[in-house]
């Protein structure tokens, strides 16, 4: 295993680029369980579009999305000439369709441009250029989310049915704007009402520690804790978390890390740079438990 997958807060993250309709797309090589061929896709009725039905992986039956459509609205025409990328978000597996892989590619956070100016519910992390070619690292849970798959996201069952005003103030950290609106509704519902919003590391950090700077160790007037992702442009939320534990002062900011990268094996990413607590998405009414837990309300 390379030091990447066992180091936490380097910059640096591994990718794994594919093709689909001649263009470049990527993913974090830590979110695939396996590349796979496909046989057979058994349609299944009231689905939607982008979703192409079930196949056999393993000896189990996984939802199969086709990324053509996703992407560029055209559907894979053979899909036993495509290849599957398997992943896994909330336990439920889904293979993605895309037409070639290329290989695997390490880079740096910084390296990745955040898209600006454009529609909300943009399927793209950011952007890179490699050897002349632009890539996109998609976002796999919003395109998850989009396509209904296992409900993975209730806001509205999420929390229980309490409007109790909790005065601490909570950093979000997130560079889906779908996701990041989904946690702030579930967050305010639960009573967290002040909330600052950021869409990657980089923004929040300068902002945690320009409080730092202004006042000293008396910052958690302003701030009481950070929720974050990991999956981000310019600056990830593991940089993110070893630059605040690192500080001297900022250290006793507590740092909840919410990701679908959290899993039992990458836990000890987490732990290693001080994070006070890692909980995979989209676990949302567990986030707010330990929101709770950590404040003790």
């Amino acid at each position: 295993m390379s030091d990447i997958l066992l180091n936490a807060g380097t910059g640096e993250v591994e990718i794994v680029e594919f093709i689909v309709h001649e263009k470049h797309y990527a993913i974090n090589v830590l979110k695939i369980k396996g590349i796979v061929t496909i046989d057979e896709v058994v349609p299944f009725p009231n689905t939607k579009e982008e979703v192409a039905g079930l196949t056999n992986v393993r000896g189990e039956m996984d939802i199969v999305i086709d990324l053509g459509f996703v992407l560029h609205k055209v559907h894979t025409p053979d899909y036993k000439k495509a290849l599957g990328l398997l992943c896994e978000f909330n336990e439920t597996k889904v293979v993605f369709l895309v037409d070639q892989v290329n290989g695997i590619r390490r880079i740096g956070w910084n390296d990745i441009k955040q898209t600006t100016n454009i529609r909300a519910e943009t399927l793209s992390v950011g952007s890179l250029m490699l050897d002349e070619t632009i890539i996109i690292l998609l976002d796999f849970e919003t395109i998850t989310i989009n396509a209904g798959i296992g409900n993975m996201w209730e806001p509205n069952k999420a929390v229980d049915d309490q409007n109790e005003f909790k005065t601490e103030r909570l950093m979000l950290v997130e560079d889906s704007k779908a996701i990041r609106e989904m946690l702030r509704c579930v967050l305010e519902e639960s009573g967290y009402k002040n909330i600052k919003l950021f869409e990657n590391g980089k923004v929040a950090k300068d902002y945690v520690f320009s409080l730092k700077e202004k006042y000293g160790s008396n910052f958690k007037q302003k701030l009481s804790l950070v929720v974050t992702d990991i999956e981000m442009p310019i600056l990830d939320g593991y940089s993110l978390t070893r630059a605040i534990k690192e500080d001297d002062i900022l250290r006793e900011l507590p740092v909840v890390i919410f990701s679908s990268l959290i899993t039992e094996e990458l836990q000890h990413k987490g732990r290693e740079i001080g994070a006070d607590a890692q909980l995979s998405k989209p676990s949302m009414k567990e986030l707010v438990r330990v929101l709770d837990i950590l404040f003790e309300h």
